[in-house]
């Protein structure tokens, strides 16, 4: 059932916020076309020939009809989105329950003289 709601409220969003409402408008494309080959003039006039007429950059024709073809007019919709929250979120910092704090103290070796002895250079006598 949340599929089908995310699929219904994903084609709203895009049928109203993109392009792809134009689509919306093909049976008025096909309508039209069927216009024209009813028409004696352009009885014989192909599909592909049909778009080059209706969508080339020669053509300007500011009928109804053709105002109402997919992709002759655009709409540029901006859409705003405001969200105000009324719930005040504190966020609360939480202290560290084990602290360790590291001490560091040098003890001095046991040094003995003969290690001492092996690592001086020779005297000379």
């Amino acid at each position: 059932m949340n599929k089908i709601i995310a699929i219904f409220l994903i084609t709203i969003f895009l049928c109203a916020n993109t392009s792809i409402g134009q689509l919306l408008k093909v049976p008025n494309l096909l309508e039209h076309y069927k216009e024209h080959q009813k028409n004696v003039a352009t009885s014989s006039i192909s599909f592909v020939q049909f778009l080059k007429l209706h969508y080339s950059k020669n053509f300007e024709n500011n009928q109804e009809e053709h105002q109402n073809l997919p992709f002759k007019t655009f709409d540029n919709v901006t859409s705003v989105l405001f969200v105000i929250s009324f719930i005040n979120l504190q966020i609360q910092l939480i202290k560290p329950l084990i602290t360790c704090k590291q001490k560091f103290f040098y003890n001095k070796s046991f040094k003995s003289k003969l290690v001492i002895t092996i690592w001086m250079p020779p005297k000379i006598a």
